[in-house]
């Protein structure tokens, strides 16, 4: 046979398969329907509770109220148990790598084409490269500092490094009025003064004229508990998409533990913890936990928009 003959011999089997093939084509037999993204990211999450809360009872529980530090065990942590549980697809890092960058879910999915979209940034100590990321990244969004302990300097740099952006020099607190710090070894905060204004999550919203918040980013040292204590009481619906957030070990293991079930019941899901090394010492990553939460609804959808009005029952306007 030669090679001209061989050609056309091999060129007349392929049209007869694909031909044949054509006319009945093949079909892979499925054992059940192809499952969503949405179905498997709840499958997971769930799962990651689940197994979460099995090893906690397994391992003995809320031993005492410093296991923090003592743990169950050398090998595991209190914040082992809630970890990661929620797959965002397009999470990022926004800011410098290592102190002050937050993970942030759905920047260049949804935040860089929603209008308007607003940014909360209680607490910085002067460290503003989160703010500087936000407005390099969206450039659209009101970006609002709020931060009563800087110094004159300190704010000098944040307002000419972020001349778009709105400083207030006011802190976030459970009630309006002012904050009086007692105990500094329980609260990380610059030596600055004793006394700070702050007003609730509610009041500033209502006086910003904002009915919800698509990123809330909070580092107020250790205050975050009380704060956040008030607010599940009172809000029906936490008024945010995501919540960026330094948790600050105080020596009361049962305050943790209540603020994460409520934050699961209120529908925020984990989807970023990062231990904070960078204090004076590494043995800081057993006390001090960067965390990121999503708000979901009943379907596991996150929540991008605000639902009806918002139920917070802290000011009028709201």
């Amino acid at each position: 046979m030669t090679r001209r003959s061989f050609t056309r011999y091999v060129a007349l089997a392929f049209f007869y398969f694909v031909g044949y093939f054509s006319r009945a084509p093949i079909c892979f037999k499925r054992s059940a329907a192809t499952r969503n993204e949405r179905d498997i990211i709840n499958e997971i999450y769930y799962e990651a509770i689940n197994k979460s809360a099995e090893a906690f009872r397994r391992n003995g529980g809320l031993i005492d109220a410093s296991m923090v530090s003592l743990g169950h065990g050398s090998k595991i942590r209190l914040w082992d148990y809630f970890g990661p549980s929620y797959n965002c697809i397009s999470r990022e890092r926004v800011g410098k790598i290592g102190d002050g960058g937050k993970w942030l879910c759905g920047v260049r999915t949804v935040l860089s084409r929603k209008f308007p979209c607003v940014v909360y940034s209680i607490g910085s100590k002067g460290e503003i490269s989160f703010e500087q990321g936000i407005q390099e990244k969206l450039p659209h969004c009101e970006i609002h500092i709020f931060d009563p302990t800087l110094t004159s300097e300190q704010k000098k740099i944040v307002k000419d490094s972020l001349p778009n952006i709105q400083f207030y020099d006011l802190g976030l607190g459970a009630v309006d009025g002012d904050f009086i710090i007692k105990n500094r070894k329980a609260l990380w905060t610059q030596r600055t003064k004793n006394v700070y204004p702050v007003q609730t999550l509610g009041t500033i919203m209502a006086n910003l004229r904002h009915s919800w918040i698509d990123v809330l980013k909070v580092d107020i040292e250790g205050g975050e508990w009380a704060i956040f204590e008030k607010l599940f009481e009172e809000a029906q619906i936490i008024p945010a998409t995501q919540i960026q957030i330094e948790l600050h070990f105080l020596g009361d293991a049962k305050v943790v533990l209540s603020f994460f079930k409520s934050m699961k019941d209120k529908g925020f899901r984990v989807f970023s913890v990062e231990p904070n090394y960078y204090g004076r010492t590494a043995e800081n990553a057993r006390l001090m936990v960067e965390y990121s939460f999503i708000q979901v609804n009943d379907e596991g959808q996150i929540v991008w928009e605000e639902p009806s009005r918002t139920k917070l029952k802290l000011s009028e306007g709201i």
